[in-house]
């Protein structure tokens, strides 16, 4: 069994001073893009390559530095391309007033609209401090999505008690669809549901024409995966 590398302080800081930036194609039932999600990777000499452990392992102000350069890039892509970028938000940034501060204070500098993913890497804090944050951001042009649903502490309140644009549909509910129609009929129900609450989505992790098909039959219209793009490094994009 591999252990986890602990890694030096000196080494920390050379990961997240090199981090590298990617970007995946988000794209509708025909395959035309319609926007980015931005993704952070080791550099290739980093001294360890786990990199769920080392982003899970980072503070919480570590975090937040890194979806801020995140939202630097997304300006530049934008002017650029006139594409919105997704960016991943450790949901940390709900419970620390200092960092939803540095949150809004960053989304003010800039006038062209993002969209907000928060990960949900532990539960959700109460909706109305929640909500009261996503006012806020709606009001600087800011999209908000919930990234990995089908995972984690999210269960139904998800959708009744906080005011998400968008939910990203997690790849687990759609592996081996092709085998298991059970869930198909969850994620139709689901898709209802989204459509009743005027909530927009995303499906990840579509790698196959087969799933492509099958999800578009019953209705998604919006995707993710390597069946249109591998992540690629954002200066190919600039």
């Amino acid at each position: 069994m591999q252990t986890a590398m602990i890694l030096s302080e000196t080494q920390r800081q050379y990961c997240l001073s090199n981090l590298a930036f990617f970007a995946q194609h988000v794209v509708d039932e025909n395959g035309k893009l319609l926007k980015y999600e931005l993704l952070s990777r080791l550099p290739p000499d980093a001294p360890v390559k786990d990199l769920e452990s080392f982003f899970g392992d980072l503070t919480p102000e570590e975090s937040v530095d890194v979806a801020i350069q995140q939202i630097h890039l997304s300006r530049q892509i934008y002017d650029n391309t006139g594409l919105i970028c997704a960016i991943n938000v450790d949901n940390i940034v709900l419970v620390e007033d200092a960092l939803k501060q540095r949150l809004i204070d960053t989304c003010k500098q800039f006038e062209h609209p993002i969209i907000l993913e928060f990960t949900e890497l532990r539960p959700m804090p109460p909706a109305d401090e929640v909500n009261a944050l996503f006012f806020l951001l709606k009001k600087n042009n800011i999209t908000i999505a919930l990234d990995d649903f089908g995972t984690g502490f999210n269960g139904m309140s998800i959708f009744a008690d906080y005011d998400f644009d968008i939910i990203k549909i997690d790849r687990t509910l759609i592996s081996g669809i092709q085998t298991r129609p059970q869930k198909l009929f969850i994620l139709q129900h689901m898709l209802d549901l989204m459509n009743a609450l005027n909530k927009q989505h995303v499906v990840e992790g579509v790698e196959s024409e087969a799933q492509f098909q099958q999800l578009r039959d019953i209705g998604f219209k919006v995707f993710q995966g390597y069946l249109f793009q591998r992540p690629c490094p954002v200066e190919e994009i600039l």
